[in-house]
């Protein structure tokens, strides 16, 4: 089947757990606009970014590798 991309892999996990966006914004340090952004499509986290939202949403980031 088709890849999710990661953006909606991560807003699926957020909506699923009621995770609010000011949280990844106070606990990342990102802009809210970034944040939005990213969880819309319009921009890519880099590497430093993806490893800080794994951490705070205590995800293991292998979930996102294709098989």
């Amino acid at each position: 089947g088709e890849k999710m991309p990661i953006y909606q892999r991560f807003a699926e996990i957020l909506e699923s757990r009621g995770t609010k966006q000011s949280f990844i914004v106070k606990t990342t340090g990102m802009t809210k606009a970034a944040v939005s952004n990213f969880l819309a499509g319009k921009r890519n986290l880099t590497a430093e970014e993806f490893l800080t939202w794994c951490d705070v949403l205590n995800i293991d980031p292998n979930i996102f590798r294709s098989n």
